[in-house]
């Protein structure tokens, strides 16, 4: 399996939201031009976020987006989840049973192959049921507390630039 690069960007967009400073909306084009993708493509996904409720949009000059609940409360689940969809990792075409017609073993081992394929599945969402957003932040940052930013100032520039004084 190959997880869509648009959770990454998933990643990145909620990263840069929770620690946005003074609670302001972030625009999209400033995450545009902080993660260098193209801005048709990221409001693909970002539109995917807000219709699973990880992050929300609002209209204006003064608008932009913001998370929709808290660090805490989004786990890396739903991040694949919004951006890669709930479905199945593999679905049976039947193709076991269409060569070995004349067996019942066919039908066994055709069962028997989507059965691994969905305990795997299910460790693979149990895995990353139990890593929220704030979990992964601040152990890649390798700090305790989140530093807020504020991404509409040269794009967090100014603030990025502190930050790695401080280490």
């Amino acid at each position: 399996m190959k997880v869509k690069s648009g959770v990454e960007q998933a990643v990145c967009i909620l990263v840069m939201l929770a620690t946005q400073s003074n609670q302001q909306y972030v625009k999209s084009d400033t995450i545009s031009t902080r993660l260098n993708v193209s801005p048709s493509y990221l409001k693909k996904v970002m539109r995917k976020l807000v219709v699973h409720e990880l992050i929300k949009s609002t209209p204006g000059n003064s608008g932009g987006f913001s998370l929709a609940r808290p660090a805490e409360s989004i786990t890396m689940l739903d991040i694949v989840g919004a951006i890669e969809g709930e479905g199945s990792f593999m679905r049976s075409e039947g193709l076991i049973e269409r060569v070995f017609p004349e067996t019942d073993a066919a039908k066994i081992g055709s069962l028997q192959l989507e059965a691994i394929f969905s305990d795997a599945q299910d460790a693979y969402f149990h895995s990353l049921k139990k890593v929220t957003l704030k979990d992964a932040l601040l152990s890649t940052l390798n700090r305790e507390s989140i530093h807020l930013v504020d991404w509409n100032d040269s794009f967090g520039q100014t603030d990025i630039k502190k930050l790695q004084k401080e280490r």
